[in-house]
């Protein structure tokens, strides 16, 4: 028998620490509470979800139109004739 401490996300359980398990094996968990220390890892848990998803809401916003690298040009082309 093994024993693996892990963190349950609300969808699945993520081991502290890697585990000699093949994947794809089929086991048997026994619930045990574990009080002290999960609190903070659950609130990390938590953050990194946030994180995730408001990155993932971002990378849905279109990319700057073809007339930015135009202006873009300009203004950078303008600057060096002027010496500023």
């Amino acid at each position: 028998m093994t024993a693996v401490q892990a963190v349950y996300d609300g969808r699945v359980f993520i081991p502290e620490k890697p585990c000699d398990i093949t994947s794809g094996s089929k086991v048997t968990l026994t619930i045990e509470k574990v009080t002290g220390g999960i609190g903070e890892k659950q609130k990390k848990l938590a953050a990194f979800k946030q994180l995730t998803s408001e990155i993932a809401e971002i990378n849905k916003t279109d990319p700057l139109p073809a007339e930015f690298d135009k202006i873009l040009f300009q203004r950078l082309h303008f600057r060096d004739i002027a010496d500023l």
